[in-house]
C-alpha cells in the first residue's frame, strides 16, 4: 500500500478543492480506482438484490491484508470516499442551508468506521510493538510503523473534523492534539529535508490542525501554547482507539512539559518582567540559564554550541509569535515584545564575547592585524545592533553604556592599527593615532564610564581606567621612537659620494632629472658618404639658387619630351609586327 496520507490528503491538496463540483469529481475519481482494485482483488458484489448479505468489502480479513495490502487500500479509499461526500455537502452548506447536514455527519462517521477497521488491520503484534520497531533496523519495519502512523493520523483528523461538527470540543481538542504529535513525529524522523511528506505534514499542521486547536481551545477557554497544548491534552482517552499511536512515537513527541517538571514562566530584563506563554519555550531557556559552565568558558569553540541554542529558542519564539499576532491582548503583546528583546540581547552579547575570545587568540602577531580589525567592525556591529533593540533607547543608562562600549571598541581598533604602523616602523604615523586616540576618549580615574554591568564582563570601567593609562605610555614610547628616527635622518648627510653603500632617509629629490640614453650616430651615413660625390658649385644667394633649381627641372621636362618624340611607334599585335 502507498503513502496513506498522500494517497488521501496529498492528493486532495494538490487537487486544488475549493468548490463542491471539486468535491464530486475528486470523488468520482476515487470511486473509479475502488471498483478497479475491487475486480484486481476479486470482491466485486455482483447479487445486488441481496448486497448486505453478500457483500465482500466489510468481510476484509486480517490474513487478507498480511497477504495483499491492497485490501487494506480499499478500506482506506472508502473512507476518503465518504469524507469527500461530507466534504462535498458542507460547502454546499456554507452556501444555503439545507437538510444535509443530518448527511454530512453520517458520511463523517462512517469514514471514521472504515478508518477504525483498517487501524484494526494494521495493528499487527510486529507493527504495534515500539521496542521491536526501533531496536530494528530493518527499512521494512520503519516504514511500516509510519505507515501505521500515517492511518491513526488519518483517522484523528475525520474524528477532530466530526467532533467539530457536533461541537464536541473536548473531543476535537484531543483528536486534533494526537494528530499533531504525530505529524511532528513525521516531520522529525524523516531524514529528506525535500521530501514530500515533510511538506505535507507542514501544510496539514498549518492549515488544518493548529486553526482547529486554536478554535477547540478557546471554546474550552483553554490559553496555552499549541505545542504545549497538543501534548497536554493527547492523553485524553475520548477515543480509545487512536490512543495506542503514542506508544508507537514515543514519550520524546508526547511528553507533557509542564507536568513533568516545575517552569520559570516568567524572565526579567532591566526590571522589566515577561511571561512566557510557550511551555517549549521557558523550558530551553531554564536548561540555558542554569547551565551556568558556559558562563566561564575561556575557549571561542565553546561559544558556537551556546549560540547555536539561543538561534533555536529565538526562532521557536518567533514562530510562536507569528502564529499569535492576531491576538488582541496587550499584556501578551507586551510581555512577547520583552522576551524578544531579552533573547535577541543575550545572543548578541554571546556573539561579542566569542569574537573578543578570537582577538585574544590572534593578538601579539603583525600579520594577523587584518583580521584583527575585520573582527572589531564585527564587534562594532554588534554593539550597533544591540542599541537599536526596542526598549533599549528608552533605557538611558543602558543606552549610554553602549554608546561608550561602541566607542571604546573603536578606540581598540585604532590602537590595532596604529601598532601596525609601529612595527612597520613609521612612529609618525602611529603617534598620531595614538595621539587622536587619547584625546578622544575623554575618561578620568573614578568616572563610569559605564553606567550598567554587561553580560561576560565583556568590558568594565575598570578595564577602560588600565586602557588610558597604556594609551599614555604608548604615546610617549612612540615620541621617543620618533624623535631618534628624526635625528637619525637628519645626521645623515645629504651627499651619497661620501659613503656609497649608505643613502641618506630623509633627502627630498625631486629635482634630479631622469637618465635617459642618448641616440646614437647612424650608421647609414658613414657607409653613403663614400659612394656618394657632390659636385662644387659656386655658393649663390638663396633666390638664386631657387631659380636655377626651377630651369633644371624644366630642363628636364624638355628632355623626356624629345626622347619620347624620337622614339618611333611600334605597331602591329604588341609590337611584334612593324609596320
Amino acid at each position: 500500500m502507498e503513502s496513506p496520507l498522500n494517497t488521501t490528503l496529498g492528493a486532495r491538496l494538490s487537487a486544488y478543492l475549493v468548490t463542491a463540483k471539486d468535491f464530486q469529481r475528486q470523488r468520482q475519481r476515487v470511486n473509479k480506482r475502488i471498483s478497479k482494485l475491487r475486480h484486481e482483488l476479486n470482491i466485486v458484489t455482483k447479487d445486488t438484490k441481496n448486497y448486505k448479505a453478500k457483500e465482500k468489502t466489510s468481510g476484509i480479513t486480517q490474513e487478507q491484508y498480511d497477504e495483499d495490502d491492497r485490501f487494506g487500500l480499499v478500506i482506506l479509499l472508502l473512507a476518503e470516499r465518504d469524507m469527500l461526500y461530507a466534504l462535498e455537502i458542507k460547502s454546499m452548506l456554507e452556501i444555503k442551508s439545507t437538510s444535509h447536514a443530518t448527511l454530512l455527519k453520517t458520511k463523517m462517521k462512517r469514514a471514521l468506521t472504515h478508518a477504525d477497521k483498517l487501524i484494526k488491520l494494521s495493528s499487527s503484534p510486529s507493527s504495534s510493538s515500539p521496542s521491536s520497531s526501533q531496536s530494528d533496523g530493518n527499512d521494512n519495519s520503519k516504514k511500516r510503523l509510519r505507515k501505521q502512523v500515517e492511518i491513526y493520523i488519518f483517522a484523528a483528523l475525520i474524528a477532530g473534523q466530526l467532533s467539530i461538527t457536533t461541537k464536541q470540543w473536548l473531543k476535537a481538542l484531543n483528536a486534533f492534539s494526537i494528530a499533531k504529535c504525530c505529524l511532528d513525529y513525521l516531520y522529525t524522523e524523516d531524514s529528506d529535508k525535500e521530501s514530500y511528506i515533510k511538506t505535507l505534514c507542514t501544510e496539514l499542521i498549518e492549515t488544518s490542525v493548529d486553526p482547529s486547536i486554536n478554535l477547540a481551545s478557546s471554546q474550552l477557554k483553554i490559553s496555552g501554547d499549541l505545542k504545549t497544548l497538543s501534548r497536554k491534552y493527547c492523553h485524553e482517552q475520548c477515543f480509545p482507539q487512536l490512543s495506542p499511536v503514542l506508544g508507537l512515537i514515543g514519550e520524546k513527541y508526547t511528553k507533557d512539559i509542564a507536568s513533568s517538571m516545575q517552569l520559570q514562566k516568567e524572565v526579567d530584563w532591566r526590571g522589566h518582567t515577561a511571561e512566557i506563554y510557550n511551555d517549549e519555550v521557558a523550558f530551553k531557556i531554564q536548561e540555558l540559564t542554569n547551565d551556568k559552565k558556559w558562563l566561564k568558558y575561556n575557549d571561542a569553540n565553546q561559544f558556537d554550541g551556546v549560540i547555536a541554542s539561543w538561534i533555536s529558542i529565538l526562532d521557536l519564539h518567533k514562530r510562536d509569535t507569528e502564529k499569535n499576532q492576531d491576538d488582541d491582548d496587550l499584556e501578551q503583546k507586551q510581555s512577547r515584545a520583552i522576551l524578544l528583546t531579552y533573547l535577541n540581547y543575550n545572543l548578541l552579547f554571546t556573539k561579542l564575547k566569542r569574537d573578543l575570545l578570537l582577538i585574544g587568540l590572534l593578538a601579539g602577531k603583525a600579520e594577523n592585524s587584518k583580521d584583527i580589525v575585520r573582527l572589531f567592525n564585527g564587534i562594532i556591529q554588534i554593539v550597533k545592533e544591540l542599541e537599536d533593540l526596542p526598549g533599549v533607547y528608552n533605557d538611558e543608562d543602558l543606552h549610554y553604556s553602549l554608546e561608550h562600549l561602541e566607542q571604546y571598541y573603536e578606540y581598540k581598533k585604532n590602537v590595532v592599527i596604529a601598532e601596525a604602523y609601529q612595527l612597520s616602523s613609521r612612529f609618525a604615523e602611529a603617534l598620531k593615532i595614538f595621539d587622536y586616540v587619547n584625546k578622544s576618549l575623554n575618561f578620568t580615574p573614578g568616572e563610569q564610564y559605564f553606567k550598567v554591568d554587561f553580560p561576560f564582563d565583556v568590558s568594565k570601567n575598570t578595564e577602560v581606567a588600565f586602557f588610558k593609562v597604556d594609551l599614555e605610555k604608548r604615546i610617549l614610547q612612540c615620541q621617543i621612537n620618533a624623535q631618534f628616527e628624526q635625528t637619525k635622518e637628519a645626521a645623515c648627510t645629504k651627499y651619497t659620494l661620501e659613503n656609497l653603500s649608505k643613502y641618506p632617509a630623509g633627502l627630498n629629490a625631486l629635482n634630479v632629472r631622469t637618465i635617459e640614453p642618448i641616440l646614437c650616430k647612424p650608421v647609414l651615413f658613414d657607409i653613403a658618404y663614400n659612394y656618394i660625390s657632390y659636385t662644387k658649385q659656386p655658393v649663390t644667394s638663396v633666390g638664386n639658387s631657387a631659380k636655377q633649381v626651377q630651369q633644371e627641372q624644366q630642363q628636364q621636362k624638355q628632355q623626356q619630351t624629345e626622347n619620347t618624340d624620337a622614339s618611333p611607334k611600334k605597331s602591329g599585335f604588341f609590337g611584334i609586327f612593324r609596320g
